[in-house]
């Protein structure tokens, strides 16, 4: 495989890396975690923006291996921490002030032609295989006053999501909503009941280039809200 390819950032990544850049001060001297580093990016700038720390947990170690090299490469391995594992389980008790991550969440069981790992995108026939269990997990590793940003793609329905954090006494808000290319190979891998529910509300046709929403979205405690 070509390992540019494989972990080259997507629209989704550039969405909350610019996120972060616009809010730095809740980035400084955070104790962050990163949920799936892949390329290391986002584990950069949350080190370059003056995270106290940023632990990172990924289950592939190809991934490990590209995010430790950018690490070294930027000079910020020093406050890093990479961990190979399956999600919340690698975190022991753990609990963070800042959470970040761009879960596979494409509605699909799983996608051919994409020159990437086979966990990278594909997030079962609605989307939600990584997502519920990030959720459930989060309430158990938000520290008080903490915040955690996701990527939302349009195919999850906000509104579940909404009801999952409240359930565990979190808030749910959208903070960012963006448009990505959406190519011909994943649109072939798309399940087909989520196409035909969202094809001209969250999925867009111009000519024969097609486009996806998606939605960065801020989850916090509900209890320490103004």
């Amino acid at each position: 495989m070509n390992e540019n390819k494989l972990f080259s950032p997507s629209e989704y990544t550039a969405a909350l890396l610019l996120y972060l850049r616009k809010h730095p001060a809740r980035v400084l001297s955070s104790r962050a975690l990163e949920m799936g580093p892949g390329s290391g990016v986002v584990m950069a700038t949350l080190l370059a923006l003056g995270a106290q720390s940023a632990v990172g947990i990924e289950l592939e170690s190809l991934a490990v291996q590209a995010t430790q090299g950018l690490l070294d490469q930027e000079g910020l391995r020093a406050r890093a921490s990479l961990v190979q594992g399956d999600m919340w389980s690698a975190c022991g008790d753990d609990c963070y002030d800042l959470v970040v991550t761009n879960l596979p969440q494409f509605a699909a069981e799983h996608i051919e032609g994409d020159g990437r790992l086979p966990s990278w995108s594909a997030g079962g026939i609605d989307g939600r295989r990584s997502v519920d269990p990030f959720l459930q997990g989060l309430g158990r590793h938000l520290a008080p006053g903490g915040l955690a940003v996701m990527t939302h793609n349009v195919f999850l329905d906000f509104s579940k999501t909404e009801a999952m954090a409240d359930a565990l006494g979190l808030r749910a808000r959208i903070a960012y909503c963006a448009s990505a290319p959406l190519p011909a190979h994943k649109l072939a891998c798309l399940s087909p009941q989520v196409r035909t529910r969202f094809e001209g509300r969250g999925i867009h046709r111009i000519g024969d280039y097609w486009f996806v929403d998606f939605d960065l979205v801020e989850i916090s405690w509900k209890h320490e809200e103004a």
